[in-house]
């Protein structure tokens, strides 16, 4: 008996092969039945195959974060289905390396339907059905530019902040029907996601992030998706349950770190 047995958990982007494996799989691991939103069919099918492989529960439903018609079917699929919905993480989401000023609109308005209009939408539909239960864990997943950020990551930072602010006033809001509201803000994850991004800059990856941990970070290892999936899973389960409005880094250390030479 895990700590989320019985409760049924949305995981949005939870068929990537980073982060939302690693939640994916945690949530599962630790009893929930996981119902992976994605759009791409192949990646949520092989995370369902691997959660039922190890004995979870798992099941894929096809949706697009950013289409307000998408995400109402989804959650009320999931209601008809399951009679509740305890966990909701907006994992989903795409990201833009770009000074501000040379973003085209059409970027910036996708970014933002996504990373920020897609993580509103989602909470929008689910919020309904936890206040008639009186009980729900909303988790987001931000990023360490939530608060600092680099050059030509500004719009993505911008998106992250608005994350994190409005699961705050989610938080406050709705505390009095016994929904909580919590950020995960990971830092730099070993997936196949990021290697694609830095290889794009970097002449090698492994030294890149080798260099990053040793210069960026307190701990010297790399975060691993389950690092994150761990720390969703608590956040979701009684074990937080007078915890909410919280942003909590899964970072090893990058925001405790000044620039400089050590």
């Amino acid at each position: 008996m895990g700590r989320l047995t019985g409760k049924i958990a949305i995981v949005t982007g939870g068929g990537g092969l980073g982060i939302g494996h690693g939640i994916s799989l945690e949530l599962a691991r630790d009893g929930a039945r996981v119902v992976v939103v994605e759009l791409d069919a192949p990646a949520a099918e092989n995370i369902c195959a691997r959660i039922q492989a190890e004995g979870g529960k798992a099941s894929f439903l096809q949706g697009d974060v950013s289409q307000p018609e998408s995400v109402r079917r989804v959650i009320e699929k999931v209601i008809e289905e399951h009679g509740r919905l305890d966990v909701l993480v907006n994992n989903a989401g795409i990201g833009l390396i770009r000074p501000p000023a040379d973003a085209s609109e059409e970027e910036f308005d996708h970014l933002m339907s996504v990373d920020l209009r897609g993580v509103w939408l989602c909470c929008k539909y689910a919020i309904p059905q936890m206040q008639r239960q009186n009980s729900g864990s909303i988790i987001n997943i931000a990023s360490v530019h939530s608060r600092a950020t680099m050059r030509n990551y500004g719009l993505y930072a911008a998106t992250k902040a608005g994350v994190a602010g409005l699961t705050r006033g989610i938080a406050a809001h709705y505390g009095k029907d016994g929904i909580r509201a919590n950020t995960v803000s990971p830092g730099l994850v070993d997936s196949p996601q990021n290697h694609e991004i830095i290889a794009q800059f970097a002449p090698s990856v492994e030294g890149w992030m080798r260099n990053f941990v040793e210069r960026g970070q307190a701990l010297p290892w790399l975060i691993q998706p389950r690092d994150v999936g761990r720390t969703v899973a608590f956040l979701a389960s009684d074990d937080a349950r007078s915890i909410t409005g919280a942003e909590i880094p899964v970072d090893a250390g990058t925001w405790v770190r000044l620039p400089g030479e050590y």
